[in-house]
């Protein structure tokens, strides 16, 4: 039987990010570098197949999020799936949890990677392994509404804008454009387990004066939260980031990282990754947009 027949287990974690920093501070020390792989054995004993638990998200559409049925779908999982299927010495397993608990089960040892659309960024640098392979373009503007003159950072000086997570490359680029531009601030709103209607919603409250989005984001706020069918939401001036995105490790995970790494080369060459991106974000966001 192939992997993609064999029913995935989603396992959708409801433990808050408090609890999960509780078992990161008070667990003994094996249990937090533990890893959440297992090894499957034969009757004889013999190593067969290493069970890898996936940690993505449950509200990122299209990317990581949970249907109507409350099933685990998106890009990320795709992918994951069929990189799975060219590693028959591993099984992935998936647990879906809100991103900012994701970092958190990756150090306590209860998932073996993480999938989220991690941006490089120094801080995460320090604590994880990064993979070597990219995945997805990341290129993100400011967004805004239609009928709002707002072309650069400049013109929001005092005003809202949503980020991301508190750790995010979006914010960190904010913090280091108002550390380097006093007087002309931005209010950095961080958005950790933030939904996309909470998202519309702030932009057309006036709560947020601007976020920040991909243009595909762009796309899906003006079909999905349009008041009248008409576009409400649009992106402006020039890339508030460009850069790519990779799955997070511990740092000891260098032989499954590796062994990624290989599946997702051999997904970009046979063009399966373009395939499932068109078919999950509409165009191919393995290229530069």
């Amino acid at each position: 039987m192939r992997k993609s027949e064999i029913i995935r287990k989603i396992t959708v974690i409801g433990v808050t990010a408090a609890m999960m920093a509780q078992m990161v501070g008070c667990g003994s020390s094996s249990s937090v570098n533990s890893s959440a792989a297992d090894v499957s054995k034969t009757e004889n004993g013999n190593s067969e197949v290493t069970k890898v638990v996936i940690g993505s998200g449950i509200n990122y559409n299209p990317y990581c999020y949970l249907d109507e049925e409350g099933n685990a779908v998106g890009y990320e999982y795709d992918v994951l799936a069929a990189i799975d299927e060219l590693l028959p010495q591993y099984e992935f397993e998936y647990q879906s949890m809100a991103f900012d608990q994701l970092v958190l089960s990756l150090e306590a040892g209860k998932i073996d990677l993480a999938a989220h659309q991690y941006e490089y960024t120094d801080e995460r640098a320090e604590k994880y392994l990064f993979s070597e392979e990219t995945y997805t373009s990341y290129i993100t503007y400011l967004a805004v509404l239609i009928d709002s003159d707002v072309t650069s950072l400049e013109d929001l000086a005092g005003k809202n804008i949503r980020s991301g997570g508190a750790t995010s490359a979006t914010t960190q680029i904010l913090t280091k454009w108002n550390e380097e531009h006093p007087g002309q601030e931005v209010v950095i709103v961080n958005t950790d387990s933030s939904t996309d209607e909470e998202g519309a919603a702030a932009l057309k409250s006036g709560a947020a004066a601007a976020t920040v989005l991909k243009k595909s984001d762009v796309i899906k706020y003006n079909k999905n939260f349009s008041d009248d069918g008409k576009d409400w939401v649009k992106s402006v001036g020039e890339p508030i980031n460009n850069s790519k995105t990779y799955y997070l490790y511990r740092k000891d995970e260098t032989e499954l990282q590796k062994a990624v790494d290989g599946a997702l080369k051999t997904l970009k060459e046979n063009g399966t990754l373009s395939e499932l991106a068109i078919k999950w974000v509409g165009y191919d966001v393995t290229e530069e947009e």
